[in-house]
């Protein structure tokens, strides 16, 4: 699998934690080294935490993009990350940051794919006007971050109809951790199959958000959940959604 596309559909449920985490397991020496792309057209906050400009990055891409004929060189807008991988950086600015996601959308998995890595597209707050659709709509997958309570899980379902013209069946769930409904249950809510549960563990957050790497991270909870989970997808990213009739969760 080249290209995953992530995000949220309501609240923080912890996407940005999560595509940080799937760059770190994926550049723990068993691939070539993952990138991530600050897609959020409500702006970033990576440059904001780690402390550094967000150029060169995804507003300096889309630049280069705008010209006709020109390659698109990935690694030339990215940066380190400490914690593992590469990121391309987002503007606070949501205006900035939006333009920029509508000129790269189309082609940013195929970009990635061209890197010679793989790559984790942190799409943000979902909604059917989101211009990081077109990207969700030519990755492989698209995993959406749940808060599986009652509130979550209802508006997700209310969201899905949409969210599947986009992506058709690529599309599977991740759980946060301290979810009060078990991911069968989710399932059988939803009709879509859940990839797994990322647990609570705020040491590891925190150092994944600070730009630190250290063995703690590295033997995190958070982090041997998010490597189960990417070894569960096939290398051609088949992992087809269950669909299921949908039935009302109890409420708590």
């Amino acid at each position: 699998m080249t290209a995953i596309a992530l995000c949220s559909v309501k609240h923080s449920p912890g996407a940005t934690t999560a595509a940080l985490a799937a760059c770190a397991a994926w550049s723990d020496g068993r691939d070539a080294s993952p990138i991530l792309v600050e897609a959020d057209p409500a702006g970033g906050d990576l440059a904001a935490r780690l402390g550094v400009p967000f150029e060169p990055g995804l507003a300096s891409l889309a630049a280069s993009a705008r010209h006709p004929g020109r390659s698109i060189l990935m690694a030339d807008h990215a940066r380190p990350l400490p914690c593992g991988g590469r990121v391309l950086l987002a503007p606070s600015i949501p205006e900035q940051a939006s333009g920029a996601v509508r000129t790269l959308s189309p082609r940013l998995p195929a970009v990635i794919d061209e890197s010679g890595g793989r790559g984790v597209v942190d799409c943000g707050r979902w909604s059917p006007e989101s211009p990081a659709s077109a990207v969700m709509a030519t990755a492989e997958l698209t995993l959406v971050v749940v808060h599986a309570d009652l509130a979550g899980v209802d508006h997700l379902r209310s969201r899905l109809p949409a969210l599947q013209d986009v992506v058709r069946d690529r599309l599977l769930l991740a759980l946060t951790g301290g979810s009060p409904y078990p991911p069968r249950e989710v399932e059988r809510a939803t009709g879509v199959g859940v990839l797994g549960v990322i647990p609570r563990d705020p040491r590891a957050v925190a150092a994944l958000h600070g730009g630190r790497q250290s063995r703690t991270l590295d033997r995190s909870s958070l982090l041997r959940a998010m490597r189960s989970m990417l070894e569960c997808l096939a290398p051609s990213g088949e992992r087809a959604p269950r669909r299921a009739p949908a039935v009302r969760m109890a409420r708590a």
